[in-house]
């Protein structure tokens, strides 16, 4: 008889991405949650007419009305999206520490990393891709619209310029969501702790901007970071702040990660 074919392991890959479809599968059975998801789809559509309306107005008046909307998209798109990360994660790791289920994870091939990472990742992929795709159709209908107004290369540059921004938007909203989601047993503490996290930073860095006179006051809150690397690339903001605001949200992208790395680490064991 022939020996039975041996059963190869599953790759990171595979696990971490399906870790990230569980908690996706999970999330999307949340009321709340498919709300924040559809308050997301607003913004994004509000901005395609807006931006119609006012190439027909610039048309017909035969001047520019020298008002992008890009930017102000990305600053309202930020505020839902931010809502919506912290539906997504607040409750994703605390919901197992409260059920006592992270040690059955320790029979099975999954690795710390893997559980940090795919929680990060059911968090940060429709995080980035809420901020992204609506910047993609913008340069679409920005290049259809004015065709030969807007040469191709501009196009490129705003889907890059969108690119970074949903990037390091989405590692810091998942590390702020999920990491006080790995540090406390209850999602309502959880979301307290991360509200406090989009809050105090903020506010500790006006008092030293303001009153100290300190420019790195302006990048220790996730939304100022967030501004300042928005302001960077669309607008007139400094090297300095879209340096410190890019440093300032993959800092607090890597602190959710260590965190909730340090808790897996200790609980999950069979």
């Amino acid at each position: 008889m022939s020996a039975e074919p041996r059963r190869r392991a599953p790759s990171h890959r595979h696990v971490v991405a399906a870790l990230a479809r569980r908690e996706l599968a999970i999330a999307s059975r949340q009321k709340l949650v498919r709300l924040f998801f559809l308050g997301s789809v607003v913004p994004p559509l509000v901005l395609g007419i807006i931006l119609v309306v006012r190439v027909l107005i610039e048309k017909s008046v035969g001047t520019e009305l020298g008002w992008d909307p890009v930017l102000q998209f990305l600053r309202i798109q930020a505020f839902p999206v931010g809502i919506l990360a912290l539906g997504l994660g607040t409750p994703s790791v605390s919901r197992d520490r409260a059920e006592d289920v992270l040690y059955l994870y320790a029979v099975r091939p999954v690795m710390p990393w893997h559980y940090a990472v795919g929680k990060m990742l059911a968090v940060a992929v429709p995080t980035f891709l809420l901020l992204m795709v609506p910047g993609l159709l913008i340069a679409v209908l920005r290049q259809g619209i004015l065709g030969d107004e807007v040469r191709m290369q501009e196009s490129l540059l705003l889907i890059a310029k969108v690119f970074v921004v949903s990037t390091f938007m989405a590692a810091a909203f998942s590390g702020i969501s999920v990491g006080p989601s790995a540090a406390v047993k209850r999602a309502r503490w959880a979301l307290l702790l991360a509200i406090g996290l989009f809050i105090v930073p903020g506010g500790v860095g006006e008092i030293l901007h303001h009153f100290l006179d300190l420019e790195v006051g302006k990048v220790i809150g996730p939304d100022d970071a967030l501004v300042s690397v928005m302001d960077a690339l669309f607008s007139e903001g400094t090297l300095f702040r879209a340096v410190g605001g890019i440093v300032s949200l993959s800092l607090y992208g890597f602190l959710g990660f260590a965190v909730t790395m340090a808790r897996v680490r200790t609980e999950m064991t069979p």
